[in-house]
């Protein structure tokens, strides 16, 4: 059996996630609509061949960043809402040497670079490296762990790491590497995928290069790591950082793309809109 649902077994579930959330609003129609369609589906689980396939293609960290690489500078669902409260993060942090942990293709590397700070990325993907190397000739990009970052001690003034935590298992580890590299009274600034949104199956999903037919095209995806705030302050406090703000703003209906968003739009507009969609932090080391 698959390690992932079938899109039938998916969608149905948006369908369950959007009628519990509808099921005390007093919207009756709504709740009528759900089941309806619930019906509907059931009946089409063994008529319609799609429905039967996996829902996505799972890929490992390594092989699912190199296929990524290549569009993951297209507009993504998150960053919409969690770049408004990083970039306000950002210009509050003085000019220094800041290194963007996880970097990826340099998102925040060319906006840290851009207000006047000295740049070093670290990601373990060696195909989003190259991107960024382009697009920012200026900085110093490493390929490296977060668990054991390729820096000195006490190297660095900040750390910006961006919607990447969720992919390890534990924090504790990382935050510990990242409070290594601060200097006294430096500055820890982390977006997150909610663990809410973790908890319900959102998962790391892209275009996967190598299939689809135009209508139903590919999907490729990476599980994703829950992080409860309670795991994130605890680890944060072992190792000597403060907590400075915590922001946890919601998903907006133009983020809500899943696999069921072209199936059954409303029930998935209904199912997710609204929930948490990401942790921004802002830690300090203590002096």
């Amino acid at each position: 059996m698959s390690a992932q649902p079938t899109l039938g077994q998916y969608v149905i579930g948006v369908e369950g996630l959007a009628l519990m959330r509808q099921g005390f609003t007093g919207d009756a129609a709504a709740r009528c609509t759900r089941t309806t369609e619930i019906r509907d589906l059931l009946a089409r689980l063994d008529r319609e061949a799609r429905f039967r396939a996996p829902v996505a293609t799972e890929y490992d960290l390594g092989t699912g960043y190199q296929e990524w690489s290549a569009t993951y500078d297209e507009p993504l669902r998150l960053f919409p809402i969690e770049e408004p409260p990083m970039r306000a993060l950002i210009e509050t942090l003085p000019p220094g040497t800041v290194l963007d942990a996880a970097c990826g293709t340099g998102r925040y590397a060319a906006i840290l670079a851009g207000r006047g700070h000295e740049v070093i990325g670290v990601d373990q993907s060696g195909a989003m490296l190259d991107i960024a190397r382009t697009k920012l000739p200026s900085a110093r990009f490493l390929e490296g762990d977060l668990t054991a970052l390729p820096l000195a001690s006490r190297s660095v003034d900040a750390v910006v790491c961006a919607l990447a935590l969720v992919h390890v298992p534990e924090v504790a580890s990382t935050l510990r590497e990242f409070a290594r590299v601060l200097r006294p009274g430096g500055r820890l600034v982390i977006s997150d995928v909610h663990p809410f949104l973790v908890t319900l199956g959102w998962q790391a999903q892209f275009p996967a290069q190598d299939g689809g037919d135009g209508e139903d095209p590919q999907r490729g995806f990476m599980r994703l790591h829950a992080h409860l705030a309670s795991e994130y302050t605890a680890a944060a406090t072992a190792a000597g950082l403060r907590l400075r703000s915590l922001a946890e703003p919601p998903l907006t209906e133009s983020a809500v793309v899943t696999p069921a968003a072209g199936i059954v739009p409303d029930a998935n507009r209904a199912a997710f809109t609204g929930l948490p969609a990401v942790f921004v932090w802002d830690f300090e080391l203590a002096g």
